[in-house]
């Protein structure tokens, strides 16, 4: 329920607070960058503390807490050409203690659910999470619309029912037990001996695959808020509409595509999810009517959903368990670079771009398109599938 407020609200909360183009960029990008970094200690602390289920309870409590900073930013800051900054440390800390627990979850959830029915179960999970989440997220739309755009309070309802609702699933997770396996079992290896493989590791080879499609997606995805919310002039029930039926196909899609993945593998099924992300950007030339674009991110939802469910089912497989944790750290670290630079390259690109169709956005958009289908095209067909189907 957390999601259905910080993935759809965070960023237009910097465009109330006055964040320009660039910031926004930043915003979307850089706290993610620095948590993929933290990351990295992941395995190691969690062979200190000596179990992953304590590391993910006390990582989840504070994570919960750093919603505080986030929510006093406007009553405590008066300077309004500091907001957007201020946000952004806020952001990297509340997005850091959330990272840092996931490589252990994700090392938990993999011993708990067995490998043929990992698509079947992982689908119906976010199917569920999604449920919740497009209920909240709508929710929190009205409440935006409501006080409507120049009032900060419907923001400060919506992020203190986010933090309540992270400290309920904090208590769930206090009742989570660790499995057979210790984490003292975990292989070490560095970094940069991971990058070292890419040229003879399959599961290498994938972390760069869907690094360069985040790199070639962030170059235009962090900035569409703006152009919805500020070039064409939604509100932000229209937004909550936009951002909504995209998350309601994702998960009405995702058992799908989790069902067709145990049957025919994942790789397969993910670059038929690849290839609708990289043709997406085309149907944003048609037109920016309401419900035009109500239909082009429900496709968009439905082929987002099958693509990031298949990137961490493929993830499980390709990793034997005494590397996967230290394996997702890394995979978040090339993941989260390639996500900054991608907004860092559409921040200073689109002040260059000619307008299309009347927009900057659109040609930052195409050039977006252009990338992702290079990246389908040369990348995705160097990966081969880990399980037998």
């Amino acid at each position: 329920m957390m999601l259905g407020v910080s993935e759809s609200y965070l960023i237009p909360y910097g465009i109330a607070l006055g964040a320009t183009s660039s910031q926004i960029a930043f915003l979307a990008s850089v706290p993610g960058l620095v948590a993929s970094f933290l990351q990295m200690k992941s395995a190691s602390l969690t062979q200190t503390v000596g179990s992953r289920t304590k590391l993910i309870k006390f990582m989840v409590f504070f994570h919960a807490l750093a919603w505080l900073p986030i929510i006093l930013i406007p009553y405590l800051f008066p300077e309004a050409k500091i907001l957007p900054w201020t946000l952004l440390i806020s952001v990297i800390l509340f997005m850091s203690f959330g990272a840092f627990s996931v490589p252990a979850w994700q090392s938990l959830m993999s011993d708990y659910i067995p490998v043929k029915k990992r698509g079947k179960y992982f689908g119906w999970r976010n199917r569920l999470q999604g449920i919740f989440t497009v209920t909240v997220s709508i929710s929190a739309g009205l409440v935006l619309h409501y006080f409507g755009k120049g009032d900060l309070t419907g923001f400060t309802i919506i992020f203190v029912f986010a933090m309540f609702c992270r400290l309920l699933a904090w208590v769930c997770l206090t009742q989570m037990v660790e499995p057979f396996r210790h984490t003292s079992h975990d292989v070490y290896f560095s970094f940069l001996d991971f990058l070292r493989q890419i040229r003879t590791s399959n599961f290498a080879r994938f972390v760069l695959f869907v690094s360069l499609m985040s790199f070639s997606v962030n170059i235009s995805s962090p900035l569409l808020p703006v152009f919805l919310l500020k070039d064409i002039g939604f509100n932000y029930a229209a937004y909550m509409g936009i951002v909504t039926i995209a998350s309601m196909a994702g998960f009405l899609f995702m058992t799908k595509f989790g069902k067709a993945a145990d049957r025919l593998g994942n790789l397969k099924v993910l670059k038929i999810a690849g290839w609708g992300i990289a043709l997406i950007p085309i149907l944003w030339m048609v037109s920016r009517n309401l419900f035009y674009i109500f239909f082009v991110q429900f496709i968009a939802g439905a082929v987002w959903g099958g693509f990031n469910l298949l990137v961490t089912n493929f993830i499980m497989e390709a990793v034997s368990p005494q590397k996967r944790i230290r394996c997702i750290s890394y995979f978040n670290v090339m993941n989260s670079l390639a996500m900054f630079l991608g907004a860092a390259t559409g921040g200073v690109v689109i002040h260059w771009l000619p307008p299309l169709f009347g927009y900057s956005y659109l040609a930052l958009f195409l050039l977006s398109c252009a990338c992702r289908i290079f990246v389908m095209i040369f990348i995705s067909r160097k990966i081969k599938e880990v399980r037998q189907v």
